[in-house]
């Protein structure tokens, strides 16, 4: 499953664009016999046509230096076309119109592919209810959607998206793949359908490994989840969370405090670099997932990239007083590749 998708931006073709640009070579008498009038060969993406026109002293031919790009002589026009770009990057191609020993050197030009949505990289409802959301879309290609299942479908008008979902009845979050497509493009984003106090709030487990070798197997620790907590009764503990509705994700922010453990305070600290740190600048996030086989709301923890050094670990830390330095005592708990799990309904 792709866990995070993020969407297309209109990339410039080139410094400078302009619709043609023109290299003459000059017969020994200093008169060209071939030059151009008029030109419109500066392309978007989607596969198109333009022209070149011209003047000449005599049977002009034409040719172009990328097989993406064609062209032929009719009169006094070269009839050129392009096939769909399907990169990002713009392109080019030249153009060359020979006359006896002359020729004119035409610069074709076609923009990268670009598409922009509204929603951002991915479609978010809070919403279990059967109901539609539309975002404003637009793309220099046509496009073809295609969803990967039945429960939401897809319309669109080339300047808006509907997404319609049907009504989530499962029990648990849903979450598909939108692909779309141009004849030589495709990418995909996630869809996503969740009601926070049906599908993600209550009852959880807090899984982890103490190593990061995973020695010892799979640990789990009892917790409540809610909008603003991640709770672990058992030991009094209580860890601030923020719910992100439009992203589905959980923020935890670093350092803390969670509760006493045999009369020390305890933070929640991160590990990285062989350095731990308790400063509340740094976070760490807790994205929405489901694993259909298993069948699990799940949420596992990624690297926000908000301190110095990449994040192995969670901690538990204990410290004598306020988190600082000289309040330090040890950690308590570590916390390897941690995860919430919500089981589905039995």
């Amino acid at each position: 499953m792709r866990r995070h998708i993020f969407y297309l931006l209109a990339v410039p073709v080139l410094a400078g664009l302009a619709a043609c640009s023109e290299k003459m070579e000059w017969d020994v008498d200093g008169e060209s016999l071939i030059h151009v009038t008029k030109s419109d060969v500066l392309f978007e993406a989607a596969a198109g046509n333009g022209t070149v026109v011209f003047e000449a002293a005599g049977e002009v031919t034409a040719e172009t230096d990328r097989d993406w790009c064609s062209a032929t002589v009719d009169g006094n026009t070269v009839n050129v076309s392009v096939t769909e770009n399907g990169s990002l990057e713009g392109r080019s191609s030249q153009l060359v119109l020979r006359c006896g020993t002359d020729s004119v050197h035409v610069t074709v030009q076609q923009i990268g592919l670009r598409f922009q949505l509204s929603a951002g990289g991915e479609i978010v409802t809070g919403s279990d209810d059967e109901h539609s959301l539309t975002y404003d879309m637009s793309s220099n290609v046509p496009l073809t959607f295609e969803p990967d299942g039945d429960w939401f479908s897809v319309a669109s008008d080339g300047e808006h998206l509907t997404v319609n979902f049907k009504e989530n009845t499962s029990g648990h979050a849903r979450i598909g793949i939108l692909r779309y497509s141009s004849d030589t493009f495709s990418d995909s984003l996630k869809v996503t359908q969740y009601d926070f106090d049906k599908d993600i709030a209550g009852p959880c487990i807090l899984t982890f490994y103490e190593t990061a070798e995973g020695e010892g197997g799979l640990m789990v620790l009892n917790a409540v989840l809610s909008r603003t907590a991640l709770s672990i009764p058992a030991y009094g503990w209580t860890i601030p969370v923020t719910f992100d509705s439009e992203k589905a994700r959980f923020t935890m922010n670093n350092g803390s405090a969670m509760g006493t453990y045999q009369g020390y305070n305890i933070y929640n600290t991160v590990l990285g670099g062989g350095y731990y740190t308790w400063s509340t600048s740094v976070c760490v996030l807790f994205p929405l997932g489901y694993d259909a086989e298993a069948g699990i709301t799940f949420f596992d923890m990624q690297d926000a990239g908000t301190w110095t050094y990449p994040i192995e670990c969670m901690m538990f830390y204990a410290f004598n007083g306020a988190a600082a330095s000289a309040s330090a005592v040890d950690s308590v708990l570590r916390l390897y590749a941690p995860s919430i799990w919500r089981m589905d309904p039995q």
